[in-house]
């Protein structure tokens, strides 16, 4: 049996799992007799009643569907640039024209939800990391351009930016995830909601603390304590929420597990904890979002190794190898070391001991607790973990108009006499571009457009889409009297 796993996105080969014949037979062989000693079977503390609420769940979820989808979007990502001034300009875009112009373009299709009124939404950064340009469609088919301004690819979480004001927003669920209880996808599943009108899937919550190694291992991130849902996700349906019956988003749709014959896939999200709320602010305010490093590879130890340690059942993590240089190796940690705390928290097995490495701080000592012939003391000194070069912060943030790719102002560079007080930097000009012959090239700082400050990318974008392609003059720094016109 072989399987293959693929994020909910659109484009690249389907993930297939094979199933072999799985049956439900109902046989008495070995029903035990009634009298004194009969079996006491869970399902004996069971209420069992003939109606069990059908048209009121019903109900229910036509209630979250219609309080929720406002909060959801669909997005397109493109990998080239478009170049269409009027693809940054929510009045002068809709579904059908946004069509028009990816038409011509390979594009990836994803959801994400809105978390901020001013515009920031949430969705997996595997549905953003290579797009050139982005835009989103909301339930109402309004359409808005938008920008990365935060991303972390570990966690495959990303936050947008679009220019927008008092949009609804999510709310989150206040206690953790139950197995069993009800679960609503909505999104964008194979791109159908592209022009609006998010689709909904409704499950239940079939297990909690679920991993995908190997998608961790192949793509470089930490899929672990993961939801898996029989709500059904598809691709396409990556990035966005998954709902509880009170209408809280309880998970971020990230993965799914798509069998070989036409039934239903096995659906996986990223659990919403206090965790991952801190990543979700980090990225909207563009701050990289750091992880310890302690260089050690890890399994969970076998009953005979943690009866060996008179360790509890699902305890401890065992370093297999130590990688020389590492803080581990600092730390004289060696192979066979059982690792069961890491300060106050209890280690659960290797997959717990990565992700709380990761949550450990790099500022300070971290203590330990391992077994080596007894219980020991270890005081760990973590290192950052290496960032990736895609990650975007807020010295990474990017936009693209008319032809220009712009920039943050950059912390470390010669402006000269003196910098400028705010503005972005143009990185790089195509030759084919209207304001090259106007002397705009890579280095100039443009500080106002249409007579408005600009102080960062998202300011610029919001200028630029509030503002007609004609009113767009440009100031550049340093050089007060000279206005470009941007048409």
């Amino acid at each position: 049996m072989g399987v293959r796993l693929a994020r909910p996105g659109l484009g690249g080969s389907v993930a297939l799992l094979a199933v072999c014949g799985l049956a439900a037979s109902c046989s008495s062989i070995g029903s035990p007799q009634g009298g004194a000693g009969r079996a006491i079977y869970a399902s004996d503390k069971i209420e069992v009643v003939d109606n069990f609420g059908a048209p009121d769940l019903e109900q229910k979820f036509e209630e979250v569907a219609k309080v929720a989808s406002p909060t959801v979007v669909s997005i397109s990502a493109t990998e080239t640039t478009v170049e269409t001034d009027a693809s940054l300009r929510s009045d002068d875009i809709n579904p059908e024209k946004l069509a028009g112009i990816l038409d011509a373009v390979d594009r990836t299709v994803g959801t994400g939800f809105i978390v901020d009124a001013d515009g920031y939404i949430v969705t997996n950064d595997h549905v953003i990391a290579k797009a050139e340009q982005l835009w989103v469609t909301t339930d109402s088919h309004k359409v808005y351009p938008a920008i990365v301004v935060g991303t972390d690819p570990r966690a495959d979480l990303a936050v947008l930016k679009i220019p927008a004001r008092g949009l609804p927003v999510v709310h989150f669920a206040p206690v953790p995830v139950r197995r069993g209880q009800w679960t609503i996808a909505i999104g964008n599943p194979y791109g159908l909601a592209a022009d609006g009108d998010m689709a909904v899937s409704v499950g239940v919550v079939s297990a909690t603390n679920r991993s995908l190694p190997r998608l961790s291992g192949k793509e470089d991130r930490l899929y672990c304590d993961l939801i898996q849902t029989t709500a059904q996700i598809n691709p396409g349906n990556s990035g966005g929420p998954l709902f509880d019956l009170n209408g809280d988003v309880i998970g971020i749709n990230a993965a799914v597990i798509l069998p070989q014959k036409q039934t239903n896939g096995i659906g996986f999200a990223i659990p919403v904890d206090s965790h991952v709320l801190r990543i979700i602010e980090n990225l909207k305010q563009g701050r990289e979002v750091v992880y310890g490093y302690l260089g050690v590879r890890v399994s969970s130890p076998t009953p005979r190794e943690r009866h060996d340690a008179d360790l509890d059942d699902e305890c401890g993590a065992r370093i297999e190898s130590v990688e020389t240089g590492s803080p581990a190796a600092a730390a004289g940690l060696q192979v066979g070391d059982i690792i069961t705390r890491l300060d106050s928290d209890l280690v659960h097995g290797s997959d717990d001991f990565v992700r709380l490495i990761g949550m450990c701080p790099v500022a300070e000592p971290v203590a330990a607790t391992i077994f080596r012939h007894g219980q020991q003391a270890v005081t760990l000194k973590l290192r950052p973990r290496e960032t990736p070069p895609q990650t975007v912060t807020h010295e990474s943030q990017r936009l693209r108009w008319r032809g220009m790719l712009l920039g943050p102002l950059p912390a470390r560079w010669d402006f000269g006499p003196k910098r400028p007080e705010c503005g972005v930097m143009v990185l790089g000009i195509d030759a084919s571009s209207p304001l090259a012959p106007q002397g705009l090239k890579a280095g100039s700082v443009i500080t106002a457009v249409a007579g408005k400050p600009v102080h960062d990318i998202p300011e610029l974008q919001r200028v630029i889409n509030d503002t007609p392609t004609q009113q767009c003059r440009i100031e550049l720094a340093n050089l007060p009297s000279v206005v470009v016109s941007a048409n």
